[in-house]
């Protein structure tokens, strides 16, 4: 039975793993394909489809570990470093977007320069030195699926700190981003201008409305992306924490979490195509309308959704 259940898993990862690295390509090759005027959001999805990737290979590399050792401790380090990217990238996607259209930074400030270069910096190392600390105590050991942290005895609390904490924080203001910015753009909503004013200001109200839209549409998405990352992640919290409650293999459910994490690359790529392609849809509508070919009219304290740097 257990060997009927390894061939099903493998199989299954197998499948998942292609798919995902499929739409890692698919990423990548759009991302370079207009490098030259790649915007922050493409280098953060640039750098997410790297870490989705990396931690693929990683587990089908080793899928059913049978001993400890170097080659162990090698997957479960790129496993660690890119789940931490995932958690820091969907932070940077929120927070971007909150100091862009709410805070209203200038984009063209010397210090909006060196916190796109910063958040690039923290996406990439970051992730890699945390996942360095568990090999200073000899924290990663083997699972029955993929090595890992390991949850005996004391082992738990480094999960705690350099996984579980990450998660809980990053993902936390992830959200705390996202409600902030859907309250801001529910009071322009409330304040824009009225019908009444239609005739007289037309062109305006237009285009403050075309700009509420994408700045919603954006927000969406983000969220689609968070809700994404939250899902491919928590079967392995949950996996883990029952390892360290009941201190039992669950089998089951340590399969079922890998290949669940594995499947982050192919749906951040289907989500990816889908957003496009309503941002096409709203480019095309916006150039067949007159009224929106000048520069559009400034409802974002001065952040103008369409040159955003996101």
């Amino acid at each position: 039975m257990q060997e009927m259940g390894s061939t099903l898993y493998l199989t299954l990862l197998i499948i998942i793993s292609i798919l995902s690295l499929i739409g890692c390509s698919v990423l990548l090759v759009d991302y370079f394909q207009q490098k030259q005027d790649a915007n922050l959001a493409g280098k953060l999805l640039a750098i997410l489809s790297i870490s989705d990737a990396i931690y693929v290979i990683a587990v089908v590399m080793n899928p059913t570990p049978q001993t400890d050792g170097v080659f162990c401790v090698i997957q479960a380090l790129f496993k660690q470093s890119s789940s931490v990217s995932t958690f820091i990238v969907n932070f940077f996607f929120c927070l971007t977007t909150f100091l862009t259209i709410v805070e209203n930074i200038d984009i063209t400030d010397d210090r909006y320069h060196i916190y796109k270069r910063n958040a690039k910096i923290f996406s990439i190392l970051c992730p890699f030195l945390i996942a360095l600390v568990p090999i200073t105590y000899s924290g990663y050991g083997k699972q029955y699926y993929a090595c890992g942290f390991k949850t005996q005895n004391a082992y738990w609390i480094g999960e705690l700190l350099l996984f579980y904490v990450p998660f809980g924080f990053l993902f936390g203001a992830s959200i705390y981003f996202l409600v902030k910015i859907q309250k801001f753009l529910q009071e322009i909503q409330q304040n824009k201008l009225g019908h009444d004013d239609f005739i007289i200001n037309r062109r305006t109200l237009i285009s403050q409305n075309s700009q509420i839209t994408v700045g919603e549409q954006y927000t969406k998405f983000l969220f689609y992306y968070t809700l994404i990352h939250f899902f491919c992640w928590i079967p392995i919290i949950m996996s883990s924490i029952f390892d360290i409650i009941f201190e039992g293999d669950f089998l089951w459910l340590g399969g079922i979490s890998q290949i669940v994490a594995c499947l982050q690359g192919f749906l951040d790529c289907l989500l990816f195509l889908i957003s496009k392609r309503v941002s096409s849809q709203s480019q095309v509508y916006e150039r067949n309308n007159s009224f929106l070919t000048a520069d559009p009219v400034d409802i974002y304290r001065g952040s103008v959704v369409y040159n955003s740097s996101l």
